[in-house]
């Protein structure tokens, strides 16, 4: 079973082929591009982080020392604890300390580590802490992370912290620059050393913030990764499509340009049997225009038995230049050779049917041509030998029955049957010249003559006929043509045997209308002969330029096969139409253009 496939190329190139690595490496491409804006998102807020608590660790050491400042006096150390233990209140601060260049404590946010050891002095010394604020992120083993501040304490230049509080229990002893016994629970005098203020602060909170503008950061960079990824993919997608569809539009322009210029008939059906497409040669074997037959059930178009067709083709056979005849809407039969096949995609799914039909009018005429110059020339061949034969007898026979119509001097039945055999005599010379003229026509000597002239000679030479049987004689002439080249002799003798044909074929009173003009791109003059007669059937026509067809008892059946040898040997065709009762018309084509003697 025949079936057509759409091409799979075509199909293949309206969609864009995504390969696997392609994919992973825009994947990889879009998580490298998260991975380094999430990082750093993140540096940036820990910069930021540390910068708040730094400056905020630096406010509560400006106060502390503006606070030390303001309570001056014989308690300033009592006044620094309590600052550091109303301070270290505060939401976030873990602690708050001043120790010595040792490492002891001096004052702590929770006085019950006063006095003991907060570093060691090497790491103390490590730590470099001056003037200028610095920090570090340490370990606490009660919260954890630690945003450690630390400076030298200086509440005021020149300023001397006098005491310290000792814890219960310890010697009390004096200090050689007081004037103070120090007593147990009593405040010691500050020692003169360098000291170094430490402020912690909990960044418990900071690192959550942290976490928590991470995950927005990378949910955000995931968002605008696949926005961009999908924009990517979109302008792939759109370019794709604009190139599928330019092809398709390039692939239907093809595919219109080929069926509208294919000299047979295309016809498609859908899977309905409904038309869905046509060309030109098709709509004008069927006589309907393309706009009507859209749409319409094949089975409503007539002109063939579609059904049957499509019903061999559903059982798997096979329709390939099958002949057939075909009627048009007007009536009119042509045979076209058909092939037909189903339309069916990769997936096996049927989409309809195409019908192809070839004209065969022109090959069958051709056949024809080539049947009747067969005939012919075998007819040529048998009359070359005996016409000569038969003419020498025949003028014996003429002579001799002129001696007997010569000795009756009597009218009688004998004179009469002399005069009839002279008659039969010139009429069977007659037949034997046409024979012979058949026969052996010869090449035409073609000039430039007066297309005009030419058929009004052998009108006047029929005029007798058509007036003796009251034929009108129309003759439409074109003074505008073009001389022609043609052999006069034998064309006339072909427009007298048509002359001849026609009035004899035309009732009383009838009309014989005849035209010349130019018609056809190519330049050719169209002879145009049209009587009123009494037409004739198909059968008749197919068999008319047939040596020795003739439909009445006196005809020879050599005029139209004369005419048609006349016609070819000027390079022309001859065309007839007619129908029964409505007239015959005799249609000549001639070249205006020719090799002119």
């Amino acid at each position: 079973m025949t079936a057509l496939h759409s091409a799979p190329s075509l199909r293949r190139s309206s969609f864009l082929q995504l390969s696997p690595w392609l994919m992973v490496g825009l994947a990889v491409i879009f998580g490298l591009a998260i991975a380094v804006l999430a990082a750093r998102n993140t540096q940036r807020e820990k910069l930021h982080m540390s910068q708040n608590l730094s400056d905020r660790a630096g406010s509560l050491i400006w106060a502390l020392e503006a606070g030390t400042r303001a309570w001056m006096g014989m308690r300033g150390s009592q006044n620094l604890q309590a600052l550091l233990e109303e301070t270290g209140k505060q939401p976030g601060i873990t602690f708050m300390m001043v120790t010595d260049q040792t490492g002891l404590i001096l004052a702590h946010s929770d006085k019950s580590k006063i006095g003991t050891r907060g570093y060691d002095a090497d790491t103390l010394a490590a730590l470099g802490a001056g003037d200028v604020q610095r920090w570090r992120i340490t370990d606490s083993p009660e919260v954890g992370k630690v945003f450690e501040v630390y400076k030298s304490f200086s509440p005021q230049p020149g300023f001397r912290q006098e005491m310290w509080h000792e814890p219960m229990g310890e010697c009390s002893w004096w200090n050689p620059g007081s004037s103070m016994r120090s007593m147990p629970g009593m405040a010691k005098p500050l020692p003169q050393e360098k000291q170094v203020l430490f402020v912690g602060l909990d960044v418990r909170p900071f690192e959550a913030a942290l976490e928590e503008d991470f995950r927005n950061t990378v949910v955000i960079a995931l968002l605008v990764g696949l926005l961009g990824f999908g924009g990517f993919v979109s302008l792939f997608w759109a370019q794709s499509s604009r190139r599928s569809r330019r092809l398709l539009q390039d692939a239907r322009a093809f595919a219109s340009e080929v069926v509208t210029s294919l000299p047979v008939g295309l016809l498609t059906t859908d899977p309905d049997g409904r038309v869905a497409l046509t060309n030109e040669t098709a709509s004008g074997l069927l006589g309907v225009g393309s706009e009507k037959l859209a749409g319409t059930p094949l089975r409503d178009t007539g002109g063939l038995d579609w059904e049957s067709y499509a019903s061999e083709l559903a059982q798997g056979e096979s329709v390939l230049e099958r002949e057939a005849e075909l009627t048009d809407a007007s009536g009119k039969r042509t045979p076209v050779s058909l092939s037909a096949s189903r339309i069916v995609n990769e997936e096996g799914l049927f989409l309809g049917h195409l019908f192809i039909l070839r004209d065969l009018g022109e090959i069958k005429r051709l056949q024809e041509q080539v049947r009747r110059n067969e005939r012919l020339s075998a007819l040529g061949n048998l009359a070359a030998g005996i016409a000569h034969e038969i003419r020498n007898p025949l003028s014996s026979i003429k002579g001799f029955a002129a001696y007997l119509a010569g000795k009756i001097k009597t009218e009688g039945p004998d004179k009469d049957a002399a005069k009839v055999m002279i008659q039969e005599v010139d009429r069977l010379n007659r037949v034997v010249s046409e024979l012979l003229e058949f026969a052996k026509p010869g090449q035409p000597v073609l000039k430039n003559e007066d297309v005009n002239a030419v058929i009004e000679r052998a009108l006047r030479l029929c005029g007798s006929d058509a007036s003796g049987k009251g034929v009108e004689v129309r003759f439409q002439k074109d003074e505008a043509l073009p001389p022609v080249p043609l052999d006069a002799e034998r064309m006339t003798q072909a427009l007298l045997n048509l002359f001849l044909n026609a009035i004899q074929a035309t009732e009383r009173n009838g009309v014989l209308e005849v035209s010349a003009r130019r018609e056809g791109s190519p330049g050719r003059l169209s002879v145009r002969i049209a009587d009123t007669g009494k037409g004739m059937p198909p059968d008749v026509i197919a068999n008319i330029f047939n040596p020795y067809f003739t439909t009445r008892p006196s005809g020879t059946g050599l005029g139209l096969a004369i005419v048609h040898r006349v016609v070819e040997g000027h390079g022309g065709e001859i065309k007839v139409e007619s129908q029964p009762g409505t007239g015959t018309t005799f249609t000549i084509l001639l070249p205006l253009e020719g090799q002119a003697a």
